[in-house]
């Protein structure tokens, strides 16, 4: 008997494990299996679904694939039964290119042990500053309040570049973050891809410096969180003193 475009049983299984047996929307993210009121089975509330249909007919259906290609589980994606039936009834809303990007997202939280969403995450790839705070009041310059299970703040730099660069020459503070929920105030990862000078997920030091305008002496903070690189960028401050522009 020819094998049609439906999934086989291994392939349902795989996608689950794949999943982690979670849902693979964003926005949903349910476990698909749960216990069962006789403590020897358990609830299954998970679907292996096409990603192209299987059938003509069928959401997202694709004339010029095999059945071979149907089946194939690069065109399936582990959600759950409510999810399943959704990416189907909009498919204008669910196509091809969001539920891949659904399942490749997906796998990489899974692998990465499901890490809760930040309320704040600053993400540099291969160079560049994601962020710059300068704070030259009495003020706060970021104020970040978090009262959820997740982290507050993320900050990645992968391969090369800073997260952020934080610098304070007032009386006031450069970032403050309160975190009540029990997830941590910041997390700090880098990802080092080639030889470096340095790599560090936080620096901080008091810079002295003597104005280049009215020559004074001038102190300031100076906080990098994440950085990967050759040389550590400078950053424009004003001098209390003058208000000209210096680089610390």
């Amino acid at each position: 008997m020819t094998a049609g475009p439906d999934f086989s049983e291994e392939t349902k299984k795989t996608l689950a494990k794949r999943a982690g047996q979670v849902c693979s929307n964003p926005d949903c993210r349910r476990p698909t299996s749960g216990p069962h009121s006789d403590e020897k089975k358990a609830v299954n509330l998970g679907e292996a679904a096409h990603i192209r249909a299987a059938r003509k007919g069928q959401a997202r259906y694709d004339p010029n694939m095999t059945d071979e290609e149907r089946r194939d589980i690069s065109n399936g994606i582990w959600l759950c039964s409510t999810c399943a039936k959704k990416i189907d009834r909009d498919e204008e809303k669910y196509t091809v290119e969001l539920l891949n990007k659904w399942k490749k997202e997906h796998e990489d939280w899974i692998s990465n042990g499901k890490p809760y969403d930040a309320v704040r995450e600053v993400i540099v790839k291969n160079g560049g500053t994601g962020s710059i705070i300068s704070n030259e009041g009495p003020g706060i310059g970021l104020d970040v309040q978090h009262h959820g299970k997740g982290p507050a703040e993320r900050i990645i730099v992968d391969g090369s570049g800073v997260g952020e660069v934080i610098t304070n020459t007032g009386p006031g503070t450069g970032k403050r973050i309160v975190s009540t929920g029990g997830g941590a105030a910041s997390e700090t990862y880098v990802k080092v891809n080639r030889p470096v000078k340095m790599a560090s997920g936080l620096k901080s030091a008091i810079v002295i410096k003597i104005c280049n305008n009215c020559g004074k002496q001038c102190n300031f903070s100076k906080v990098i969180h994440g950085f990967i690189g050759d040389d550590i960028q400078k950053v424009e401050v004003r001098c209390p003193h003058c208000e000209s522009i210096n680089l610390i």
